[in-house]
């Protein structure tokens, strides 16, 4: 199985020859960058910050914006996750069904996740940096695992080795994350 993740191309309107995208704002509330409300103008670093939104849901089975369980307040999983982070609680915001990992892999995801959507673009790491700290991490719980005298047969829940979303199934033991390159190159916009 191969996993891809790609930016919202259809969404945007592109000009030829263009450093930046100018179009009317039809990304998804939570997922969109928030330097695009001031200068109506997507970057790749507004790739990244939604790639980051997507992290956070992964590891914390959380929406990026919920209202369930909070009232009527709405919940934005980016401000949800600094709060826990900050305070160093990476506990509250891991999913359970997780169940097992290695701590120091999920701290390396949660931190890139918000380097991810720090507010400033400029803040913001590269693909190619971020792929490299999820492939870290994937090595860490290998090394875990292996370690646990199952180097084989993963039988941990990990970021890599169980992700679910919905009727989704993006990982299980015998698949691993395959990076496809063409989500580390920045594409003509």
């Amino acid at each position: 199985m191969r996993a891809k993740v790609s930016d919202f191309g259809l969404s945007k309107l592109a000009v030829d020859g263009s450093s930046h995208v100018s179009s009317i704002v039809r990304g998804t509330v939570g997922y969109l960058d928030p330097e695009y409300y001031i200068s109506q103008q997507l970057t790749d670093k507004s790739d990244v910050y939604s790639f980051g939104v997507i992290l956070l849901e992964l590891i914390s089975g959380q929406e990026a914006i919920s209202n369930v369980n909070f009232g009527v307040n709405c919940r934005n999983i980016v401000q949800w996750a600094k709060l826990h982070i900050e305070s160093g609680d990476i506990q509250g915001i891991i999913d359970p069904k997780l169940r097992e990992y290695d701590i120091q892999s999920m701290w390396k995801i949660a931190e890139k996740a918000m380097m991810c959507v720090q507010p400033h673009g400029s803040m913001r790491p590269s693909m190619s940096e971020v792929i490299k700290e999820i492939q870290d991490a994937i090595a860490i719980e290998r090394g875990a695992a292996a370690k646990q005298g199952s180097s084989d047969e993963i039988s941990r829940h990990s970021v890599h080795s169980y992700v679910n979303m919905g009727s989704l199934d993006l990982g299980a033991s015998e698949h691993y994350l395959d990076v496809d390159e063409s989500i580390t190159q920045p594409a003509a916009r």
